[in-house]
């Protein structure tokens, strides 16, 4: 074993100051490459999380093509529903506002005497409501044959088929005139119709 002692004052510096200067460059060099290392693998977890953002973002947009005539589609069916809603809404108003004739136009032929014969039966719009007008003639064309028309007219009024959509009924003409030699009663009686929309 050998030791070598140097007793030179001079020469003891350098080699301290050669060996710091060595530990400081290897801790300058690990720090140096613990901050190499540090901003490698920042950059590549940046690296890594910009890759998946950018794949979410293209399944989003992937997802966004696909869904977006799907949603179209649904709009449109949901525009046709709303259109058919609002149609059979219409329908079946209209159709609770109507006034059904078959019924009336049954009551109205048990309603009519014997003696009393209907030549023409029309409905008229006027105004709001509508007119319901009926001609004919009724025998013998005197005060019995009236009395006739005026009981016809009154048993049209309180019929059931009739008061809820007759106003008011009126004999707007009652004259007498023959009808194949028979004495007859011709007349036109004249029914306001209530409004559609208040039935």
């Amino acid at each position: 074993m050998k030791i070598q002692l140097n007793l030179i004052r001079g020469r003891v510096s350098p080699f301290r100051l050669k060996s710091l200067r060595r530990i400081l460059f290897a801790v300058l060099l690990l720090v140096f490459l613990l901050l190499i290392m540090g901003m490698g693998y920042i950059y590549i977890g940046g690296y890594y999380d910009i890759k998946d953002y950018q794949n979410r973002l293209a399944l989003v947009l992937r997802q966004y093509d696909a869904l977006n005539p799907e949603v179209f589609r649904i709009v449109k069916y949901r525009e046709e529903w709303d259109s058919l809603h609002r149609k059979i809404f219409l329908t079946s108003e209209l159709r609770g506002k109507q006034i059904w004739w078959t019924p009336r136009l049954q009551a109205f032929s048990e309603l009519i005497p014997e003696n009393i014969w209907i030549s023409s039966i029309s409905v008229q719009k006027s105004g709001p409501g509508m007119t319901l007008s009926l001609q004919g003639f009724a025998v013998p064309g005197d005060n019995r044959g009236f009395r006739s028309i005026e009981n016809f007219a009154h048993q049209l009024k309180e019929n059931p088929a009739f008061s809820k959509i007759m106003k008011e009924i009126n004999l707007t003409t009652a004259s007498r005139t023959e009808k194949e030699k028979l004495s007859a009663m011709s007349f036109r009686l004249s029914c306001r119709l209530a409004a559609e929309e208040s039935l």
